[in-house]
């Protein structure tokens, strides 16, 4: 089992820090397909989130998900995004 926790930067304490977001759970996801399915929606829904972090049941980080991935050539959350773009674009025309 592995978890999504959302991960959000600002000032605090006087000066610059990452920390839990704290109004948004933890996703549990099944696999690191649906876990890069899983970050590409919540980074598209939550303007907050700075990055998410994938733990695996140990609470071990195996993985780094960051908006900016949605651009890079070799990223596998580029694909993602295409593909959850596309969805979304379709779910809608068929409304």
């Amino acid at each position: 089992m592995l978890t999504l926790n959302a991960i959000t930067g600002g000032i605090r304490d006087g000066r610059h820090q990452y920390y839990p977001t704290p109004n948004i759970e933890a996703r549990s996801v099944d696999s690191e397909m649906a876990a890069e399915e899983a970050a590409v929606r919540m980074l598209r829904a939550y303007g907050s989130i700075s990055y998410l972090r994938l733990l695996d049941a140990a609470g071990t980080e195996v993985r780094e998900y960051r908006r900016g991935h949605f651009f890079q050539l070799t990223s596998p959350l580029r694909d993602v995004h295409h593909r959850v773009v596309a969805e979304d674009l379709a779910a809608r025309t068929a409304e």
